[in-house]
């Protein structure tokens, strides 16, 4: 579950309510509560079907109800809808009791053919507009699956511990090529037999010469999907279910090179074991003892360890990067490495510093050079960067996250750093050079009817900063481009698209009277009110409450 971050200034409401299927109340559903930027909340019905979440945000929430597997409810956004941003936007601020009826889907069993083993196999049905519904196979390869949307396409997939993923391609076959699932109507689901690819079956020794490997982890790659496993105690290992195809296997384990099949340091050979129903028991791994490298890295100017950084090493082709974080002496140590050159790639911004390669006196990336079984060590110092705190709200003093931050440098859009503000409209930025920045924000709501933001005028950020560079933004949640509170200032309506319209039928709209900085209402010659300067610039709202924000930062 995911909690609620700090969202939208205060909590305290309450949204309450019942789900109901035939009149009858449905036990054992998820509801949740997702804010407009996705993040939710859910909890599940009692055996009235009553749930409830207290301490709501300040938003608008929509709410989504999933009815248990075992029953033919359709799973739907509140009132009765398929996709997300249809659902009715419910106003958190305020207290609410909902009576949520669920509508009767449609119910098909299905049954499994031509396979030895049905009971971790999972039917997924996925309609065109909706949420997904599945079912478990049980023993005898019949699955049961309720809730299906009335007159709806449906495909429908496969997955399992041992058969691999698989969608269905006619009434008589699959495929491992999601394209070519066929849409079903949902009428004709029902009784439908599904006969079930099985794979191909791979199995190897990983060892050291002659002595064998246990514990290792092995995974094994075909055709676009992926199976694990760890080796026996002889260093054999088996896996099922991955369907035909080129195959590698890879392998790691403690004191030895990560290898590929059959002894390289990355991946060159593939096996082709592409005919249904194969087995091939022969792919196996000879891996060296491992060498291993540590990167040091200090500040420039102190020499004390740097703390939180990490380091991702790269081959020489850089077909396979491997990293580590720093410890306390802020040393990263890469094990599990074949002998060969690498370069090393620091990733710092977030600890003051900068990314990048470390590089040589001509600014090239560094080679470094690993022998067989080999540990070399190197020390790598970095100058010190700045970061730069941006403070999003809105003109009523809220937090706006989901904010997409960007910082250029002298116009250069090459150099950039970026973010998007937190639930407390907060943007960090890392690693950034002395002098002046410039700033761009911009904001997409999720769906056409969730509150958008007008964006004013930007200032320039200087780095390093004296304090925390706080935009204010306009709030619209109509998003017709006029802000909410200048339309409650005027008495028209914040929540409906009235851009178009012209209430005092001067032959102006209303965006235009917005724009003219004029009263929407009144027929006289129009005289600038001064009510919207706020939109040409960067503004603040200086209440008490937000000084005591801009002290607090």
């Amino acid at each position: 579950m995911i909690i609620w971050g700090i969202l939208n200034g205060a909590f305290g409401n309450t949204i309450s309510g019942t789900v109901t299927h035939d009149s009858l109340p449905v036990s054992g559903a998820v509801v949740y509560a997702f804010d407009a930027n996705q993040q939710y909340i859910e909890t599940t019905t009692n055996n009235e079907g009553s749930f409830e979440f207290e301490d709501t945000p300040d938003d608008w929430l929509r709410i989504l109800v999933v009815s248990p597997v075992t029953s033919n409810a359709i799973p739907s956004y509140y009132p009765k809808q398929a996709e997300y941003c249809d659902a009715e936007r419910i106003d958190g601020r305020d207290e609410q009791s909902l009576n949520i009826q669920l509508e009767t889907g449609v119910q098909a069993t299905v049954t499994l053919t031509d396979t030895v083993d049905t009971s971790s196999i999972l039917l997924i049905a996925q309609p065109e507009r909706g949420l997904m519904r599945g079912g478990w196979a049980s023993s005898d390869g019949t699955i049961w699956m309720g809730g299906l949307p009335p007159n709806s396409n449906i495909t429908l997939s496969l997955e399992g511990e041992r058969i691999p993923d698989q969608w269905v391609s006619s009434v008589d076959d699959t495929t491992y090529l999601s394209e070519e699932a066929e849409s079903f109507d949902v009428n004709d689901i029902d009784g439908l037999n599904i006969p079930i690819r099985n794979g191909i079956e791979i199995s190897g020794l990983v060892h050291h010469g002659s002595t064998p490997i246990s514990d290792a982890r092995v995974s094994v790659y075909s055709n676009s999907q992926i199976r694990n496993t760890v080796t026996d105690d002889d260093g054999f290992y088996t896996i099922y279910g991955l369907p035909p195809g080129d195959v590698l296997a890879w392998m790691s384990a403690d004191g030895y090179a990560n290898t590929y099949s059959p002894t390289d340091d990355r991946p060159t050979t593939f096996i082709p074991v592409d005919t249904e129903g194969m087995v091939y028991d022969l792919l196996d791994m000879n891996a060296p003892l491992e060498s291993t490298i540590s990167v040091t890295l200090l500040d420039a100017l102190t020499d004390e360890p740097i703390q939180g950084a990490s380091v991702l090493l790269y081959n020489d082709t850089r077909t396979v990067g491997r990293g580590e974080p720093v410890n306390e002496n802020g040393t990263a140590t890469i094990r599990g490495l074949h002998a060969g050159q690498y370069q090393a790639y620091i990733y710092a911004k977030n600890d003051g510093y900068s990314n990048g390669y470390i590089l040589d006196e001509l600014g090239e990336p560094l080679w470094l050079e690993v022998g067989t079984e080999s540990d070399v060590e190197f020390q790598t110092l970095l100058e010190p960067k700045y970061d730069a705190l941006i403070e999003v709200i809105d003109d009523f003093g809220n937090p706006v996250s989901g904010v997409f931050t960007l910082l250029t440098q002298d116009d250069n859009n090459d150099i950039f750093e970026r973010d998007y503000s937190d639930a407390d409209g907060m943007a960090l930025l890392y690693g950034l050079d002395m002098g002046t920045w410039t700033l761009t924000l911009s904001f997409t709501p999720y769906c056409s009817n969730d509150v958008g933001y007008l964006i004013p005028d930007l200032p320039s950020i200087s780095i390093p900063q004296q304090s925390i560079d706080t935009v204010v933004l306009l709030r619209d949640d109509d998003q017709d481009g006029m802000p909410t509170q200048w339309e409650l200032d005027w008495g028209l309506n914040p929540y409906a698209n009235d851009a178009e319209n012209d209430p005092d039928a001067d032959g102006l709209s209303n965006l235009e009277e917005y724009r003219a900085n004029s009263n929407p209402l009144d027929t006289e010659p129009k005289v600038d009110c001064g009510c919207n300067q706020r939109s040409g610039q960067a503004w603040l709202l200086l209440t008490p409450w937000m000084l005591w924000r801009r002290q607090r930062g």
